[in-house]
């Protein structure tokens, strides 16, 4: 099963003609109705976290199309393995964010393999991060997420092209066609409770920046 045709360019044109279901059922529920072949759930799944799981994945690979291709496997992963998810065993943003994780780490260790094609914008062997270095950034990145899957939707909208596509606030405003004013009242209240999650998700209290 394919979401869409493509992933989109950043985290705040990703939408649904689905009515939301949200709030009408929990996360663990949309899995579990993921296992039985609901296309609307996981769709509902894709819509509320693809966005988080595209920044997580740009983020650490640096590179869009590739951003794109971890993101649908992401979401393909969660199709293909819904059943086995347990909600005793992790929330479901951490199940998910952690088959991100793994799948961008994949993905960047297949990029670094790959013979240099010199028309290509990749990394070279002195520019290659270290696999240690990548998992620390790849782990980092699933508790930011986590705790951005916390945030409302519109300061977590805000945030997200904040941090992951480093956009500024007036870059933000004209994305969303908002007042720059809105944008950085929604990003000071998503770093004010973001710096309130810190503890509980091993995070600097400064952190994102």
């Amino acid at each position: 099963m394919r979401i869409s045709n493509h992933a989109p360019p950043s985290a705040a044109s990703w939408s649904c003609d689905h009515l939301p279901v949200r709030g009408e059922v929990t996360d663990a529920g949309l899995v579990q109705r993921v296992a039985r072949d609901d296309a609307d759930a996981l769709r509902s799944l894709y819509d509320q976290y693809g966005p988080i799981v595209f920044g997580m994945a740009y983020r650490l690979l640096g590179d869009r199309h590739l951003a794109e291709e971890c993101t649908q496997d992401v979401f393909m992963a969660v199709w293909r393995n819904a059943h086995s998810y347990d909600e005793d065993r992790a929330q479901v943003t951490t199940w998910l964010f952690t088959i991100a994780r793994n799948r961008a780490f994949d993905l960047a260790r297949r990029r670094t393999a790959r013979p240099v094609d010199p028309h290509e914008d990749v990394w070279t062997t002195d520019e290659a991060p270290d696999s240690a270095d990548l998992a620390i950034a790849a782990d980092h990145s699933v508790r930011v997420a986590e705790a951005m899957a916390e945030l409302p939707d519109v300061q977590r909208e805000a945030l997200a092209l904040a941090y992951f596509d480093g956009l500024s606030h007036t870059e933000i405003a004209e994305r969303l066609g908002i007042p720059v004013g809105t944008i950085k009242g929604r990003i000071r209240l998503a770093l004010d409770r973001m710096r309130a999650l810190a503890p509980k998700y091993a995070l600097e209290p400064e952190s994102p920046s």
